[in-house]
């Protein structure tokens, strides 16, 4: 039996298989469920958020594919083009060469060569001259089509190599993809049956207090509070993991919504998102602006004015108003 182990962990060891680590104990009380919940929907938001991110890049890899591979067969037909136009010079130059060699002009070289004085030298150079114009234009124009001809084929074989490796970049984007997805689905399941141990009273306490909008109409223009406008039609949409409307949301399912429905195309993921637009200090945050949390970012909300914002929480919850956590808060965006 212990042989067997021992011989189990080698074989792990050899094919980098990591031993199973053990689960810990689910929680058996109802404050203990509560905390632990709190902690795995964090993960599991940063999972999903990371999920959305590796989509995007897949995206874009599939995209910068595309056009990579696009570019190859015009590169190798100038290549073959190129290989035709050096052919036909080269042909041209033979025939000018052997036109030169049968008309006995390499005798009168050799005569011309043979000159005793510096008088007939000269003389002899400027026949030279005349006689090898055309030798030199066509081999002048030779090497041109050469050189073209080396240029082509080395386009077309880079836009090979360019093609191969967005080919290998857009595999590997699709398996990041596959492992954050399966990574955020078991943090969610995790979260869910978490979630079901609590009673619907627990249930009620751990979203807290409902929160007011901002006193008074939403004011001003632009993309953002135009997405804010759009958010605030929304209230009271559930939460779910991954969901990006008009049904239910996730954090960034919304403000991607919001903003689509400005005219304006955002990242999918929360921590892409926080790359756009125009960083914003605490202090100078406007109606519109998107407001992240946590480092890395793994929340987003559009922040609606009086120090709140509109967002999709958490599972259990629906989009609503919020009170912007200074403490959570990791940064501001203006679009």
């Amino acid at each position: 039996m212990v042989l067997a182990l021992l011989l189990a962990g080698a074989l792990a060891l050899v094919l980098g298989i990591a031993p199973a680590s053990a689960q810990p104990a689910p929680p058996d009380n109802a404050e203990d469920a509560a905390t632990a919940l709190e902690q795995v929907q964090r993960e599991a938001e940063a999972l999903t958020e990371e999920w959305h991110a590796a989509k995007d890049e897949l995206t874009a890899r599939q995209d910068e594919l595309e056009r990579m591979s696009a570019a190859v067969e015009p590169a190798r037909q100038a290549a073959d083009a190129a290989r035709a136009g050096e052919e036909e010079y080269r042909l041209q130059v033979d025939a000018l060469t052997m036109s030169t060699f049968e008309g006995g002009n390499l005798d009168q070289f050799n005569a011309l060569l043979a000159s005793g004085s510096p008088e007939d030298f000269l003389d002899q150079m400027s026949v030279l001259e005349l006689l090898a114009t055309d030798q030199r234009a066509a081999l002048e124009q030779l090497i041109a089509v050469v050189e073209q001809t080396e240029a082509a084929q080395a386009e077309a074989d880079a836009a090979t190599a360019r093609a191969q490796s967005a080919a290998d970049a857009a595999v590997a984007a699709e398996q990041d993809v596959a492992a954050r997805k399966r990574d955020a689905e078991m943090r969610i399941e995790e979260a869910e049956r978490l979630l079901e141990r609590l009673s619907p009273q627990e249930r009620s306490d751990r979203l807290g207090p409902a929160v007011d909008g901002p006193s008074g109409p939403v004011t001003g223009s632009g993309a953002g509070v135009v997405a804010l406008r759009a958010a605030i039609t929304q209230l009271g949409k559930p939460y779910q993991w991954g969901a990006e409307g008009p049904g239910s949301f996730d954090c960034s399912g919304l403000t991607s919504w919001a903003f689509s429905e400005a005219g304006v195309t955002l990242p999918r993921s929360s921590s892409q998102q926080a790359r756009v637009g125009q960083a914003v200090a605490w202090d100078d945050m406007r109606p519109g602006d998107l407001v992240f949390y946590y480092s890395p970012v793994s929340h987003v909300g559009i922040y609606a004015g009086d120090g709140k914002m509109v967002n999709a929480p958490q599972s259990g919850d629906v989009v609503k108003y919020a009170t912007v956590s200074s403490s959570a808060f990791s940064g501001a965006r203006r679009l």
